[in-house]
C-alpha cells in the first residue's frame, strides 16, 4: 500500500529544490508554487509567506544533517576517515546550498529562540559531545596531540563554512567569476583535509 504525500509535505519539497537551486533570496513563491504543480493562492494557504517555508526546509535539512554525522562518528571507521567524512558533509552541503550559512547568521540574530529551538530539536549537542569522546579516545591512544575538542571543531566549521560567508568578498579579492568559486569549492575538500589531519600529527605543535 502507497502512502499518501500530503499537500504540505509536496510543497516542503518543492520550496527545498527551488532554495537549493536559488538561494533565499532569489526563490519566489511563485517558483515552489509552479515546482509543486499547485497555484499560488493554495501555496499561500499552506505557507503564507517564504520565511516560514524556509524556516520549515532549514530545520529538516539540520535535523537531516545531524543524523548523516552521527552515523559517521558512531561508525567503526578510523578516526582520521571519520573527519574526511564529516568536512566532506560539509562542504557537500554547503556546495548545493551556498546561502545557508548566512542564513544561519541572520537567524541567529533575528530568531534566536527559533534557532535554539531548531538546535534542542536537531539535538545537535550530541555531534560535540560524541566528537569530544572520539578526540579524547585519539589523543590516549597516542594517535593524535593534545588538543581541545571544542577548538577543533570550531576550526573544522572555519575552513568548511567560511569560504561560503565570504563569498563576495573572495571573488573580488581574487577576481573570481563564479565559475572560477566554485572550482575552487571543489579543490578545497583535499585541501581543507590535508589541513586538519596535518595539524593533529602528534610531532606537530601549533595549535588548530
Amino acid at each position: 500500500m502507497t502512502a499518501t504525500i500530503s499537500t504540505e509535505d509536496v510543497i516542503v519539497d518543492a520550496a527545498r529544490r527551488v532554495f537549493m537551486q536559488k538561494g533565499f533570496a532569489a526563490a519566489r513563491m511563485c517558483d515552489i508554487a509552479q515546482t509543486a504543480g499547485i497555484n499560488q493562492a493554495l501555496l499561500h494557504y499552506y505557507f503564507r509567506s517564504k520565511d516560514k517555508l524556509f524556516s520549515i526546509v532549514f530545520e529538516k535539512e539540520s535535523i537531516n544533517f545531524r543524523s548523516d554525522v552521527l552515523q559517521i562518528l558512531n561508525s567503526d571507521l578510523p578516526f582520521f576517515q571519520k573527519l574526511r567524512l564529516m568536512i566532506r558533509k560539509d562542504l557537500e552541503k554547503f556546495r548545493s546550498a551556498p546561502f545557508l550559512p548566512m542564513f544561519v547568521l541572520n537567524e541567529m540574530h533575528n530568531n534566536p529562540e527559533r534557532m535554539m529551538h531548531i538546535a534542542s530539536t536537531s539535538q545537535h549537542d550530541l555531534i560535540f559531545k560524541k566528537f569530544s569522546t572520539l578526540v579524547e579516545q585519539e589523543y590516549k591512544a597516542g594517535n593524535i596531540r593534545k588538543v581541545c575538542p571544542a577548538q577543533l571543531l570550531l576550526s573544522i566549521m572555519g575552513i568548511t563554512m567560511f569560504p561560503y560567508l565570504a563569498e563576495p568578498m573572495i571573488k573580488m579579492s581574487m577576481g573570481l567569476n563564479g565559475e572560477a568559486f566554485e572550482k575552487l569549492m571543489e579543490e578545497r575538500e583535499e585541501h581543507a583535509i590535508s589541513f586538519i589531519e596535518q595539524a593533529l600529527l602528534v610531532d606537530q605543535s601549533v595549535a588548530v
